[in-house]
């Protein structure tokens, strides 16, 4: 295996970077037609997710990146996996498709979730229009992800907030947020067009992906519409692994059975799939001329996907070598959907109030993992496991801008609460052993979420500190049902409450120069299959039991940093410390593991987490259309037991280098650029007890990726890329954390080689 590492090729192309930047920095960008509007929406870039105030993005107190519709399509965006592909301190895990029909769940999630700064999965809001996506779930064999709640075809912006956000958005913005929003009409309606929309096609071959998009947008006097749909097909995601796997499968239960290739656990190349998706929007707007707008929304998403699972095709042998049993099928049907309505009013004017909104909406999100199993001589055997959440809620915020003095304010308050009905079904064929088919992992509940919030932007010294103050009161309750599928339990129900404070300042040195700092809270409110998870395997032993008593998880988090920006500079460098406690841990409180004295397992608040590191991002622009960016994180972080023993965290990304050049020519018609990537190995003393007896870990690699883009006329743009130039062999740590040195079967979690994506697009 060759991998290009931290040495001098690393650092010759990291220092060209540096060197462009540094030449572009000498030279002022100038404004030049389109190229200078685009240059102009990246300097002066507005956020809402960090203050819940549309806010310039050098005046937050916090770390947020914000991607628009645009650039997700110049880097040729598929996925959230794509979406974080070049932003450090970020990742998502997505595994090889290796899983079984009763044990085993790796790669079932897909594009399980974000992790952000080392925490992820429930532990970051994901949120669309301001709607929470759908928990992720896991038991046994069942691992059902986020990822792919959200097709990025139909989306407007994304916002990545690092950092707790519970003091503005309440439960499980522990580590940090995640905010899609979607496009209203007029973005497609502009210079006065009643009619407008766009086209596009896209191919990428990493995972033989083709993708459609049509959306048309239409208005008529004060009211306004549009319709989106994206379709896309695909097959399993390619890797570098070589051995296509052989096992001996009987015929008649001797050695002249005959070998049939590419089956068996030892298989490295990826498990076929087959998949598709269809993501439909729909929104009709009323915008009278009087401030006010209403808007009602309909939004429907489909995955299904179909795995031959060849690595669980497996055979036993005897002494003799005579096959004594052996798994001769096994394949699995995921599908996932999710739908929402929602109907939202807003209202911006002049007073002391100048905006107010009111939203309700209904969402549900369901998830069925169906795998059938043929067996020789055991029976065959079959499992259904479908994760649910169904939630409708409402809420409402305002903002009042006064003075008091010489001192300005930006003041948000506002409220909402949501109810989920959360449940999910385990049913199939030859349960376990002392199980009855259907049941579930958990009995049906309820989940009341409400909270109140405010917040507020201070202007003191005619705008040269800016504080933000905020603070948020949440209540919860879980409700269990009475479930006739789990007749012999009780759920336990609970609520609790939490205060969420925060508070950030900027301060301007120069109109150039801000420093800045932020302290935040966040909690995570124990799930539903935490508080009442419940199985018994008396026979064998074990047994688990709910725990009314257990409490949220919470977290402590301190930023700080500078941030530098002109007309052709950018550059903010940050470092943070977070504190995690009552990290929720499914533990083993007592028993023997004996039927008569069963061992019992309960989800307890147990581990306390530490994390602190360091980002930095800088972005050069010349006038000449010559551009830079250079962006840099690294993480270190330990789990904390009671007694204060340590261990590293393992969900800490290694260092991460992204490194660019490019060009976008003056009148923005085309444009392109080299972006480098570099991934530092893990260090060993960063897994010491994670892995038995040690951790596979993945050499330090260095990619090179391009993508170009060309307007052929006025609206019709080509975009194309090429990712892995190199055809390197590597793997991501996100993906491999857990695996063993000693695994044989490494080769399968290695990313694609050498691959390309192309789209055509029309905007009219």
């Amino acid at each position: 295996m060759t991998i290009l590492r931290s040495s001098s090729a690393t650092r010759l192309a990291a220092g060209s970077a540096l060197g462009l930047a540094l030449a572009a920095a000498a030279q002022p960008a100038v404004a030049q037609d389109n190229d200078g509007e685009y240059w102009l929406a990246r300097k002066t870039q507005i956020v809402v997710t960090a203050t819940r105030i549309a806010t310039l993005a050098e005046d937050v107190p916090a770390t947020v990146t914000v991607k628009t519709d645009e650039q997700m399509a110049d880097e040729m965006v598929t996925d959230i996996r794509d979406l974080v592909r070049f932003e450090p301190g970020v990742s998502v895990q997505r595994q090889p498709a290796r899983f079984g029909a009763a044990l085993g769940a790796t790669g079932r999630a897909g594009n399980d979730s974000f992790n952000i700064r080392g925490i992820g999965g429930n532990r970051v809001l994901i949120q669309v229009d301001g709607v929470r996506v759908p928990d992720g779930f896991s038991f046994g064999a069942q691992a059902s992800g986020r990822g792919d709640y959200v097709d990025l075809g139909l989306v407007k912006s994304v916002e990545i907030l690092r950092g707790p956000s519970s003091a503005l958005y309440g439960s499980d913005g522990l580590a940090g947020a995640v905010s899609f929003i979607t496009s209203d009409p007029v973005d497609f309606l502009k210079d006065g067009k009643n009619l407008g929309g766009l086209l596009r096609a896209g191919y990428s071959s990493a995972d033989n992906e083709f993708s459609e998009t049509a959306i048309l947008a239409g208005r008529s006097g004060d009211w306004s519409v549009m319709a989106a749909y994206t379709r896309r097909d695909y097959n399993e995601l390619d890797n570098k692994g070589t051995n296509p796997g052989v096992v001996l499968i009987p015929a008649t239960g001797t050695l002249t059975s005959g070998l049939v290739p590419g089956t068996g656990p030892q298989r490295t190349t990826p498990n076929p799939q087959d998949g598709r998706s269809n993501a439909a929007l729909a929104r009709i707007v009323y915008d009278p001329a009087n401030g006010h707008k209403l808007r009602l929304t309909g939004e429907y998403l489909d995955t299904h996907l179909y795995t031959n699972g060849l690595t669980g095709v497996t055979a036993t042998r005897n002494a003799l070598g005579v096959v004594t049993s052996s798994v001769d099928r096994l394949e699995g049907w995921d599908s996932g959907e999710r739908k929402r309505v929602s109907l939202d009013w807003s209202w911006e004017g002049e007073g002391t109030i100048d905006f107010a909104r009111v939203a309700v909406y209904w969402q549900d999100g369901e998830d069925n993992q169906y795998t059938e199993e043929d067996r020789t001589p055991a029976v065959d055997r079959t499992r259904l496991n479908t994760f649910e959440n169904r939630v409708i809620g409402a809420a409402a915020d305002a903002r009042a801008d006064f003075a008091t003095g010489a001192i300005n304010h930006r003041l948000v308050f506002g409220g909402d609460i949501s109810q989920t009905r959360q449940q999910g079904l385990r049913d199939g064929t030859v349960p376990p052993a002392g199980e009855v088919f259907p049941t579930r992992a958990f009995p049906s509940t309820d989940f009341t979420r409400a909270g109140l919030f405010v917040g507020d932007e201070i202007s003191i010294a005619d705008g040269r500190l800016l504080l933000y103050p905020a603070v948020r009161f949440d209540w919860y309750k879980l409700s269990p049902k009475n479930d006739p599928l789990l007749p012999t339990f009780s759920g336990a129900g609970q609520d609790g409450s939490r205060l969420s404070p925060k508070f950030g300042a900027v301060f301007k040195i120069t109109d150039e120069v801000r420093l800045f700092a932020n302290y935040a809270t966040g909690f995570k409110a124990p799930e539903p299959g935490e508080v009442n998870q419940f199985f018994e395997n008396l026979a064998f032993g074990y047994t688990s039991a709910p725990n009314p008593n257990l409490g949220p998880e919470r977290s402590e988090s301190f930023e700080g940093g500078v941030r530098f920006n002109s007309d052709h500079v950018s550059l903010d460098v940050t470092a943070f410390s977070a504190r995690y406690k009552d990290f929720i841990s499914q533990e083993v409180v007592s028993g023997s593991f004996t039927p008569a004295d069963p061992a019992v397992y309960q989800f307890i608040n147990l581990d306390r987490v530490r994390v602190k590191g360091a980002e930095a991002r800088f972005e050069g622009r010349a006038s000449s259309g010559l551009y830079a960016t250079l962006a840099l994180s690294y993480a270190k972080g330990d789990v904390i037991d009671p007694s204060g023993a340590r261990s590293p965290l393992s969900t800490i990304d290694p260092l991460k280098l992204v490194a660019g050049v490019g060009y976008r020519a003056s009148d923005g018609r085309f444009g392109g650029q080299f972006i480098m990537t570099h991934s530092a190995r893990k260090e060993a003393s960063r897994t010491t007890g994670i892995c038995t007896p040690s951790c596979f870990r993945p050499d330090a690699f260095t990619i090179l990726d391009a993508t170009a883009y060309f307007r052929i006329i006025d609206g019709l743009t080509l975009r194309g890329g090429v990712f892995n130039i190199l055809d390197k062999k590597y793997a991501w740590w996100s993906d491999v954390r857990g695996l063993a040195s000693t695994s044989a079967i490494t080769d399968a979690y290695t990313q694609p080689g050498r691959n390309a994506s192309v789209s055509l697009s029309y905007r009219f």
